[in-house]
């Protein structure tokens, strides 16, 4: 009895870490980890990443499982889709304008505006993170500084 109920909480702690927004990291290793666990939720978690995560790396290894294991959505193969993050530029022009105007930034703080970017688009950020690598910190000055500059009025 007792090695079931902490199988079932092991699989409540993989369902949870799989629907992290937050950190792809959690996802991957989620995934990766309840491939091997013969349950119910398996087949949900892999087909909703390997059809909706924006982290093209998460995505990719969720239909490699989904693949491997014969999952299908309504009857039909998962296909991988191309590639696309869900953010268009001006999502960014938004949300960065918001965190200047918020901390009354006129010059660039790396350490302010990335915690604070962090907060205001946690998905965002991670997916951003993933994509830009080490080149992160500079695509996000980069960003700050091409701007618009605001309308007077």
């Amino acid at each position: 009895m007792s090695e079931n109920s902490g199988l079932e909480s092991k699989i409540k702690g993989l369902v949870k870490a799989a629907n992290c927004k937050t950190s792809w990291k959690k996802r991957l290793s989620a995934l990766q980890e309840i491939k091997s666990i013969d349950c119910r939720e398996r087949q949900d978690v892999v087909i909703r990443l390997a059809l909706h995560d924006k982290v093209y790396k998460v995505k990719e290894e969720a239909f490699r499982i989904a693949q491997s294991l014969g999952f299908t959505k309504n009857g039909q193969p998962i296909k991988l889709g191309r590639k696309n993050i869900g953010y268009k530029p001006k999502d960014f022009t938004k949300v960065f304008q918001r965190i200047k105007r918020e901390k009354k930034m006129d010059e660039f703080d790396l350490s302010l505006f990335r915690e604070h970017f962090e907060v205001v688009a946690p998905e965002m950020f991670d997916v951003m993170l993933y994509e830009k690598g080490k080149k992160f910190d500079a695509w996000l000055e980069n960003s700050f500084q091409t701007l618009p500059k605001p309308k007077a009025g």
